[in-house]
């Protein structure tokens, strides 16, 4: 099936925030311009929707009763335990009605098939149905929707809660999910679409103090390695769009494919959950990050708009760091027309990011505003990671050893770009590192650092703009792991900027350019005409073109903004 998506974010047409929502230095509106980011796309994929419903239709209505056959809007069951205890077949439908409340966890206990997904929704009228596991009478389960070891589901049309508050016996007090879809390891689980969620208010009942063990999410999917001598299976063709999610002590969405015991089989390609599409979700206010992928190979990350990552919202529940997205032990990933703002933290809480051990990243027309960590970060033992035509500002402002509304000092100060050999158990360089066609604008009042450790890393025809009262690189740390050292071309440096960075660029241009940072969209920080860079020689991405990349091409045709690109003489920046 081909189907024709507008690709344009939740900002494109609505307010993102007022200033001091975003707690961040500009004044007015933040907002990115009608049609900034926006772009029709053809999308050749398969989808779990079925072209005709063949199953039982079942209602449930908070006035309803257990005790009736649910086959009809006045013969409604009651509460979720029935649906949970019910056996459903391939092609059945459950609705619930609309404007109704429904405690405790729903458990789907059935699989539909590939011909007919086994569909939750809702009926009626009025505000979204609304599930809720947060205040049980017998305590509060770790997930409000449980779907374990069940495939082929499509959720839609609820309202999800789980703010636990109250243990329940043999129970994770110290996380919460308003939907898990767990694969234990069983077989190979494949087919989920979740559209036309709100997903909010999911917090423990006491928050684990190890960051990386906190896996609070609004939406997770958690698959574990199959066991030694069984099959290796993974979770595939998830397609999660056109949701809400506010208010979490971590994630937003989600994605882990644990990786095996056996280190050997660690590359195996059924050790990557495969086919994730997450397009055009809005997430605010989060403890953590909207997205993470971990162990996904063949991901889509677009048109997504993240807000206020690392939210200090219900602190002692919450992680309060993050970035809007990162990628971790993936392959094959694209992130494009997502907008993230207002990202904090001590420690990453970057618009996005790259973390460790990640292959094949594509990050392109992006835009990133008021986010303390980094413009641009990309950590250790990654390879070929293509960060183009994105639009950075503000990024980078945090400041190290100073007090933080979370009550710690950050020891990692902000960067404009920070290429790190981070990674765990020890260091390692990532390689193949391509910064190309960027736009990057300070803060008054902001100095962030640069850093540059990669083997074969280059950074071409960017521009980095300091505004009066900020500059660029008051501390520059560059790392030659390679013959070459970082390579610089062509690349544009306005204000003050510094000469450790700039001499590094044998081609630097330095025209005056005059950019206002307090800017209220995307158009604000174009850059003039007649700026020319350097041709590029594009790196390879070899997913584009297939699959659920079909609409994704290896050479960019176009800027930010939608400008066609000359291939012989492109414009310096983003567009």
């Amino acid at each position: 099936m081909t189907i024709v998506l507008p690709v344009c974010h939740f900002v494109a047409s609505t307010v993102i925030a007022t200033i001091g929502e975003l707690g961040g230095h500009a004044k007015g509106i933040a907002r990115v311009g009608t049609g900034a980011l926006c772009a029709i796309v053809t999308l050749g994929l398969t989808v779990v929707v079925p072209a005709t419903q063949a199953g039982t239709i079942y209602y449930v209505s908070e006035s309803g009763s257990d005790r009736d056959d649910g086959l009809s809007p006045e013969s409604p069951w009651k509460s979720v335990s029935k649906v949970s205890r019910t056996r459903f077949q391939p092609g059945d439908v459950i609705k619930f009605r609309a404007g109704d409340s429904f405690e405790g966890q729903l458990i789907v206990s059935s699989s539909g098939d590939a011909d007919n997904a086994l569909t939750f929704t809702r009926y009626g009228d009025g505000a979204r149905p609304l599930l809720d596991a947060g205040n049980g009478r017998r305590g509060a389960p770790v997930a409000t929707i449980l779907i374990e070891d069940k495939d082929h589901i499509i959720l839609s049309g609820l309202e999800v809660r789980n703010f636990r508050q109250r243990s329940r016996d043999n129970t994770d007090d110290a996380n919460a999910y308003g939907i898990l879809i767990k694969n234990t390891g069983r077989r190979a689980l494949k087919g989920f679409e979740l559209f036309d969620l709100e997903v909010r208010d999911v917090y423990p009942i006491k928050r684990r103090k190890a960051f990386n063990l906190n896996t609070v999410s609004g939406i997770r999917i958690e698959t574990r390695p199959s066991k030694p001598g069984s099959p290796v299976v993974n979770t595939s063709d998830i397609y999660i769009h056109d949701n809400v999610i506010r208010y979490t002590g971590r994630f937003g969405i989600a994605v882990r494919h644990r990786a095996p015991e056996n280190k050997s089989a660690a590359n195996l390609k059924d050790h990557f959950d495969q086919n994730i599409r997450i397009v055009n979700n809005l997430c605010e206010d989060l403890g953590g990050s909207c997205v993470l992928l971990n162990g996904v190979d063949k991901g889509l990350l677009e048109s997504n708009t993240f807000l206020r990552s690392g939210s200090l919202r219900n602190k002692a529940i919450s992680v309060t760091r993050g970035s809007g997205a990162w990628f971790f032990r993936s392959k094959n990933i694209v992130a494009q027309y997502n907008a993230a703002i207002g990202s904090r933290g001590h420690n990453d809480s970057s618009g996005l990011h790259v973390d460790f051990g990640n292959e094949n990243i594509l990050v392109q027309y992006n835009f990133f505003y008021d986010n303390e960590g980094y413009g641009t970060e990309i950590l250790g033992k990654n390879k070929n990671v293509i960060w183009r035509y994105n639009v950075s500002v503000g990024d980078g402002s945090r400041e190290p050893r100073v007090a933080r509304p979370e009550g710690i000092k950050s020891q990692f100060p902000g960067k404009t770009v920070f290429v790190s050999d981070f990674a765990s158990p020890k260091r390692i360089v990532s390689e193949d590192i391509y910064l190309y066609n960027n736009t990057y604008v300070t803060f008054e009042n902001t100095e962030p650092q640069i850093e540059l450790n990669g083997r074969n890393l280059n950074l071409i025809n960017n521009a980095f703009i300091a505004v009066s009262g900020s500059r660029i690189g008051s501390r520059v740390t560059v790392v030659w792991n390679d013959h070459n050292g970082p390579q610089l071309s062509h690349n544009l440096f306005s204000g003050l900027v510094s000469p450790a960075f700039t001499s590094l660029d044998r081609f630097a241009q330095t025209p005056t350019i005059k950019i206002d940072a307090n800017g209220s969209s995307l158009e604000n920080f174009a850059m003039p005409k007649g700026l020319l860079g350097v041709a590029v020689e594009h790196p390879l991405f070899p997913a584009a073109g297939i699959g659920i990349f079909s609409h994704i091409s290896a050479i960019p045709h176009k800027d930010i903004f939608g400008n066609p690109v000359s291939q012989d003489a492109p414009k310096v920046g983003a567009g």
